[in-house]
């Protein structure tokens, strides 16, 4: 009887803590919301109150409660009964059961509250990026340093307090190694690679100012064909103008995985690459095929951030743990000594 006394009083600590946590994560995603619809267009995120995005109208503390104050007014402002998106509910749930989960993965007994707590604030910053690179195709550089800081302070943390870090398997020399495995392989793919083939592959318009320019130096030309050709050389080369430098990833995305490489480790960003480039090859195929189905044109960018942000919470969790099995299934395995005579 003790001992189930003994199990139940454990079992009601760890539900408290999951529920407390809970309530901390829709809170913190309540101010998420403010820092994905504020910080894009530079405004403060403390001097302005809240107000409703349709008629400006101010809007009082009680319904400014985390996921239940949309329930209870059915997403529509209290003043003008506009619809209010459903975002803010989705932020403050996702954050909430984020927050949840990442204690559910590390045991608060024996791994500790603060590397939980730091994996969170990363959390946090992750969820920020993902739907300001969505709807913008940019990220705030502060919210990048703020990620990154996490970073820094949980790998050095690790090292010099283990005992109160515990339960980060990731050393400081992993997290080093993490902060290049992606992002260098992204800088070199994205700003070298992508321009190079876009200009000499892809784009009709450099190959066919390359053909114009290899024409006017090398044949000799009538006055009348050089001024011809020369015409047409200016409108290829104001379309490449207008349509800029194209590359594979923006600096954001490079950042991004260096932060994530320095918190998770290499083992686990690699696997958020994966992740994120199977997720962002899906995302491609279904506009592509929207596109066709509606007689549009076909997308060409889209905001890769979101399925890297997508990579990265899944790999915190499990990417590790993955590239581990993964090692293991490529091993040869040892041959017993009998098969060897």
């Amino acid at each position: 009887m003790e001992h189930l006394t003994n199990a139940d009083g454990l079992l009601g600590y760890y539900i408290g803590i999951y529920i407390m946590v809970f309530l901390f994560g829709i809170t913190i995603g309540s101010f998420l919301n403010v820092c994905i619809y504020r910080l894009p267009v530079g405004e403060s995120l403390t001097k302005k109150n809240s107000h409703c995005m349709t008629c400006g109208a101010y809007i009082k503390w009680y319904d400014l409660i985390p996921v239940f104050s949309w329930l209870f007014l059915r997403g529509k402002c209290r003043a003008c009964g506009s619809k209010i998106s459903g975002r803010y509910i989705l932020v403050e749930s996702l954050t909430g059961l984020l927050f949840a989960t990442t204690y559910l993965r590390f045991d608060v007994i024996t791994d500790g509250l603060i590397y939980p707590a730091f994996l969170c604030l990363f959390i946090a910053g992750l969820i920020v990026i993902g739907f300001e690179d969505f709807d913008t195709q940019e990220m705030t550089l502060g919210v990048l340093i703020f990620i990154t800081s996490i970073a820094a302070i949980s790998r050095i943390g690790s090292m010099l307090l283990p005992d109160v870090f515990r339960g980060n398997e990731i050393t400081l020399l992993d997290g080093f190694i993490g902060m290049f495995s992606v992002s260098v392989p992204f800088l070199i793919f994205g700003f070298v690679l992508t321009p190079l083939i876009y200009c000499f592959i892809i784009s009709d318009d450099h190959k066919a100012a390359r053909k114009i320019k290899r024409r006017l130096k090398k044949e000799k030309l009538n006055e009348k064909e050089t001024e011809k050709l020369q015409k047409t050389l200016d409108k290829h080369l104001e379309a490449i103008k207008e349509v800029g430098p194209v590359y594979g990833f923006g600096m954001g995305d490079v950042l991004l995985m260096a932060a994530g490489g320095l918190m998770l480790g290499w083992k686990a960003a690699v696997v958020a690459a994966f992740i994120a480039i199977l997720l962002g090859a899906v995302y491609a195929l279904i506009l592509k095929l929207k596109a066709k189905r509606d007689d549009e044109e076909s997308v060409k960018a889209f905001a890769f951030g979101p399925f890297l942000v997508i990579g990265l919470v899944l790999a915190s969790f499990f990417g590790t743990t993955l590239m581990d099995l993964y090692i293991d299934y490529l091993t040869v395995p040892q041959i017993p000594e009998y098969y060897l005579g």
